[in-house]
């Protein structure tokens, strides 16, 4: 079950100084318009701990901001065709942060940027593109005369 929002610093020291006041967990409860749960947890979790704050998450921290993974997609968008290892590098100078290029990758999928590589436009050469040039001149603009005679030709033919 998915948890809810972490209730604020000042609202568990308010909940802790309102208890050391001797006021009820219901009347606490009222006041800050919480559950009466919520309040009693809070309150339980600072007598065991002696504090109000979050305990640390678990898991590896990661090495690179927000800030930082929006940085990054800039930077591809400004250039896509800059590999990962050299964005890697730029990373490196900017921040001072030594990063994989693997992570660097990590952070342009989710950014919506997958690895592709650009199509090559075939060679053509001068007289080929000469010829095309030619054929589409003739080919493809007609006037209306044309286009009826077109039309005409291709009925005779269909039957």
């Amino acid at each position: 079950m998915s948890q809810g929002k972490e209730t604020s610093l000042e609202l568990r020291n308010l909940i802790v100084k309102l208890k050391g006041e001797k006021k009820s967990y219901s009347e606490i409860a009222k006041i800050v318009k919480k559950p009466r749960s919520t309040v009693q947890t809070i309150y339980r979790n600072y007598v065991m701990r002696g504090n109000v704050l979050n305990k640390s998450r678990c898991g590896r921290p990661r090495k690179l901001s927000d800030r930082d993974a929006r940085a990054i997609v800039r930077k591809v968008k400004k250039n896509p065709k800059i590999s990962a290892p050299k964005l890697e590098d730029q990373i490196a100078t900017a921040s001072g942060k030594k990063v994989h290029p693997e992570t660097v990758r990590r952070i342009l999928r989710s950014g919506g940027y997958n690895g592709r590589v650009f199509s090559r436009k075939p060679f053509i050469s001068s007289v080929n593109q000469q010829k095309r040039l030619d054929f589409a001149s003739t080919h493809f603009y007609m006037g209306e005369k044309n286009l009826f005679r077109m039309k005409a030709i291709d009925d005779n033919t269909l039957h």
